[in-house]
């Protein structure tokens, strides 16, 4: 199965083991392993996101003083490339079963409940066929990232 993705082509592997060739204490272990990761990715990704309010505040503000913005102008900018390279240094964890991002695509697993999904077609998105959940991105996700979407296996009970 291949598919056009960013102007390359991308063909889609499955992984040599999904959940269930995992013993239960195998897929505990990865949810250990997990933990690190995923809270990285929260901490990053909240830091990210209130740096970029609190700049864009601070420029909203300083537009509507001139005075202000001489002052505040060389410190946004310091901000705007602070935010470029934390929003470059952000990545999505990886599946310590299967070694795959986990927010890089839906290919098999449904990322909320880790059912098999019906696979995205030219007008409709994936659908989880366990939780009925459509799988869509837009500016963001519609849902919530606790299981692989490669292996399946459960990996954040908060999820991402």
């Amino acid at each position: 199965m291949s598919d056009y993705r960013s102007f390359r082509l991308y063909r889609f592997s499955p992984p040599e083991k999904t959940v269930s060739d995992y013993s239960e204490a195998e897929r505990e272990a990865f949810r250990e392993q997990f933990k690190p990761a995923a809270k990285n990715y929260k901490v990053t990704t909240r830091i990210f996101i209130s740096i970029g309010i609190v700049f864009f505040v601070g420029f909203f503000i300083s537009e509507k003083n001139n005075s202000l913005l001489s002052y505040l102008m060389p410190w946004l900018f310091l901000g705007y490339i602070v935010v470029f390279i934390s929003f470059l240094l952000v990545s999505s964890p990886v599946c310590p079963a299967c070694k795959r991002k986990v927010d890089d695509r839906i290919e098999t697993f449904c990322p909320e409940c880790g059912g098999r999904v019906r696979p995205r077609s030219f007008l409709k998105s994936a659908q989880c066929l366990s939780c009925g959940e459509d799988l869509w991105r837009g500016r963001r996700r519609s849902f919530r990232i606790r299981c692989c979407t490669h292996c399946g296996v459960f990996l954040d009970v908060k999820g991402l």
